[in-house]
């Protein structure tokens, strides 16, 4: 029997052809170096592909979700925001970063919060979220111990934040002061609401756009600087000053769960899971804002003279490492229920508040139910704000919703307020929410200041930051 020519090779010559290296059982030298041919492959492809699969899978669960370092803060007042993101490129994390920003909010926006605001945070550090569930804190408000005299009460908010920054902050205690010191001293233009609410409350000195500083209120921050924040809580008592609760719930919305802080936030909390507690095939931007507005009307009504009341400053931050941080600091009444008594004349730093009922105070931060989906942290100057902005964002409301954008159109979009008793009213300057029976409800006064919502939304690494422009604010990136 004879072979095919092709595979007779004169002796002394080496066989080229490209599957030679790949027969088995071959008496060549050069089949010997193989050492087993394609065990040897396979063997080096698994272990390869082994390698590169436990990388990927530590990336995930415990690396860097991008490598460049990102953050953002949202707030009332674009020097605040700046003043946030500030901290964070000096390395400092959420807290810092909200630190900053409330303190320089409470120089800014005094008709809205201050040094002695009382407050409302839901904190989560969000890449720990498989183990460990958002924390609320929260301070002042009616059930704070009263009867001290101005002398001997620290400020609420510098205590709080104390608290907070001891426990949660990275940059000095120094750092997180500096941008309230330097605005204060050297000065800030007054906002149109300002001016406007110290000219129905029948206080000087705030015209709009006047260029206007506070030097009690630095020298006072100042002295603060050089005290760790160890140290002024052993002086101020924080822990009793101070609520955490690291068991709170969330509320089920439809496919995302909230967590909300305030008694703002509880009641448009409530008021979210009335109204996308529908059949799926009805959740339309036009159903939910029509539940969202009847629950607010029907709590608001049940609660009467226990409805929240009061002003509010909100700002928002994600870090970069995906910690989140929901602020809201407000006061009874604008500029504080001392505001214009002989005891705030008399040149002090800050002025006292005492609220005798609940503030309405309304941070969140708002899931859905898929790893790395979209995450929005809000921080709300009311719960009407909170229910009604929110509801339009998680329903798919305003122009472009399927995009970034909609989410942006939906806070911007027009509200219904709820006034104490439960009545509505509409804001000025929006045309009419999507529904027949709220198109006839009596235009709100555009002197009164509408209360805004701040937020940062996350979807995968990806973040989109917002300002309301209710509140006139620029919200800051990095």
């Amino acid at each position: 029997m004879s072979s095919s020519p092709d595979l007779q090779l004169p002796p002394g010559v080496v066989e080229l052809r490209e599957d030679v290296p790949l027969k088995a059982g071959s008496g060549s030298t050069s089949t010997r170096l193989c050492a087993g041919g394609p065990r040897l492959i396979l063997a080096a492809f698994a272990t390869l592909t082994a390698a590169i699969t436990l990388a990927l899978l530590t990336q995930i669960y415990y690396g860097d979700y991008e490598v460049v370092p990102h953050g953002s803060v949202s707030s009332s007042a674009a020097p605040c925001s700046r003043a946030g993101t500030a901290a964070l490129r000096a390395g400092g994390r959420a807290l810092d970063a909200a630190a900053a920003a409330a303190l320089c909010l409470a120089v800014l926006a005094p008709h809205r919060t201050s040094l002695d605001a009382s407050g409302s945070l839901v904190y989560w550090e969000y890449r720990s979220s498989r183990t460990q569930l958002p924390t609320v804190v929260e301070w002042g408000g009616e059930d704070a111990a009263s009867g001290k005299q101005l002398t001997s009460r620290p400020p609420r908010l510098l205590v709080a934040l104390a608290a907070l920054h001891a426990k949660l902050g990275v940059l000095s205690w120094s750092q997180a002061l500096q941008p309230a010191i330097d605005l204060a001293r050297e000065g800030f233009l007054v906002s149109e609401s300002l001016a406007l609410e110290a000219e129905s409350r029948g206080i000087t000195g705030y015209t709009s756009t006047a260029h206007r500083t506070e030097p009690a209120l630095a020298d006072y921050l100042e002295s603060l600087q050089s005290n760790t924040t160890a140290e002024l809580c052993a002086a101020w008592s924080c822990d009793g000053a101070v609520r955490w609760r690291d068991d709170a719930a969330a509320v089920s919305v439809g496919s995302w769960r909230a967590w909300a802080a305030g008694a703002g936030g509880a009641l448009a909390a409530e008021a979210l899971h009335a109204a996308f507690g529908i059949d799926s095939l009805q959740i339309t931007p036009s159903n939910v804002l029509k539940g969202v507005v009847d629950s607010l009307r029907t709590q608001w009504q049940t609660a009467g003279a226990q409805a929240p009341v009061g002003v509010a400053s909100g700002l928002a931050v994600v870090d970069a490492r995906d910690t989140y941080a929901a602020l809201v600091t407000g006061l009874s009444m604008p500029f504080g229920s001392d505001a214009g008594s002989a005891e705030s004349e008399t040149g002090t730093p800050w002025t006292r508040d005492e609220p005798t009922a609940p503030l309405d105070l309304a941070p969140a931060i708002v899931v859905d139910q898929h790893v790395c989906g979209t995450r929005y942290v809000m921080g709300a100057e009311s719960g009407a704000a909170l229910a009604e902005g929110a509801a339009s964002a998680l329903s798919g409301g305003g122009a472009g919703a399927a995009g970034a954008a909609g989410a942006v159109d939906a806070v911007e979009g027009a509200r219904v307020v709820v006034l104490p008793g439960g009545a509505l009213a509409l804001e000025r300057g929006h045309s009419p929410p999507d529904l027949p029976d709220l198109a006839t409800l009596p235009t709100l006064n555009a002197s009164i200041p509408l209360p805004a919502l701040n937020f940062v939304q996350q979807r995968g690494d990806a973040l989109l930051s917002h300002a309301d422009s209710r509140g006139g604010g620029v919200a800051s990136r990095f």
